[in-house]
């Protein structure tokens, strides 16, 4: 259903969110993905057994990435996800504008999509071994799914940031300014 709702929004766009890495392209569909959850979000039905509104069959939820913008990635950096260079740690900390589509700017969201997914499997994982019942993700796909981490994780780095939360029990390294870059993307 995902592929449905994102389908048309992509093909009547008039630009894309793309890159060269490698000499590949890489696409990057925050936009269309955020359209989609945030339908998801606002019209979630009071009850798990009542239909959604938008997506009565599904909205496959658990088919969409991480959103890949600016925040996420600073909160992964600070938990130890990923991690970033020594040479990427000075572009952040000098605030130097990245260009869109840079091989730095490609990298950072690149690997936030991948560490999201991972920690999603690592989640589910947990699940599967903690209780039988906690294993499924849900009728639609949406119990443990990049979308809400995405959620999560997005509030959870503005509070760190903002000096309101700060992570306990775990070794963390220092909250670090986001990448910053001028776009129609973020």
């Amino acid at each position: 259903m995902a592929d449905e709702v994102c389908g048309p929004y992509l093909t009547n766009s008039t630009s894309t969110n793309a890159g060269w890495h490698t000499f590949s392209s890489v696409f990057i569909w925050k936009r269309a993905q955020i359209l989609v959850a945030e339908l998801w979000a606002a019209f979630y039905p009071a009850s798990p057994s009542e239909p959604h509104p938008l997506f009565p069959a599904g909205a496959a939820i658990h088919q969409l990435t991480m959103f890949a913008d600016y925040r996420v990635p600073q909160i992964l950096h600070h938990l130890n996800i990923i991690t970033y260079p020594p040479s990427l740690l000075k572009i952040l900390r000098g605030q130097v504008m990245l260009e869109t589509g840079c091989r730095e700017e490609l990298s950072i969201r690149s690997a936030s999509i991948v560490a999201v997914e991972r920690v999603r499997l690592a989640m589910l994982r947990l699940a599967t071994e903690a209780d039988e019942d906690d294993k499924r993700e849900g009728e639609d796909g949406t119990r443990i799914s990049s979308v809400l981490i995405d959620f999560y994780l997005w509030d959870l780095a503005k509070r760190v940031e903002n000096g309101e939360e700060s992570i306990t029990g775990i070794a963390t390294v220092p909250i670090e300014p986001v990448h910053r870059t001028r776009s129609i993307w973020y």
